[in-house]
């Protein structure tokens, strides 16, 4: 082909950078015994991180189908890490909350997170770290806003 590749951009780059992280973190998360699945192990992350939530909130939270993530919290709750409660304002939905028996498992999970940022972050100077953290918010939530502008249309 005689057209030149395109320069991968910021976009591509993100999405490459984001790829990475997650399979570093999901190789992280193998290393620290949580006894999870790594689906598990970023269940509970994310419940930790999202309380409260309804189970829908969280699977688009994580970008994963309801009905998978429903056989990961069903193996949480079973291992007693979580609970689902009714949502007051919708009988129908389920809100998940993390139990005390989770703490153990969020230290390693955090363990395993902070070693991935450290890694990634090596090589960023400490005084661009924060600008660089400003910049991705920024991205996200224009995207979020994009897509909640769609929802409402």
């Amino acid at each position: 082909m005689s057209v030149p590749p395109p320069s991968p951009g910021v976009t591509m780059l993100v999405v490459d950078l984001a790829r990475l992280l997650r399979r570093r973190f999901d190789a992280e998360l193998t290393e620290v015994d949580t006894g999870l699945t790594v689906g598990e192990a970023r269940t509970l992350f994310y419940v930790w991180r999202n309380p409260g939530q309804r189970q829908a909130v969280l699977a688009d939270t994580m970008y994963v189908e309801p009905m998978t993530l429903v056989g990961y919290l069903d193996s949480l709750e079973k291992a007693g890490l979580i609970k689902r409660r009714p949502d007051p304002n919708d009988k129908r939905a389920k809100l998940v909350e993390l139990t005390p028996e989770a703490d153990p498992l969020l230290e390693r999970i955090g363990n395993a997170l902070q070693s991935v940022r450290t890694k990634a972050l090596e090589d960023v100077p400490v005084s661009d770290r924060q600008i660089l953290e400003n910049l991705l918010q920024t991205m996200k939530d224009s995207l979020l806003l994009e897509a909640s502008k769609g929802r409402h249309k």
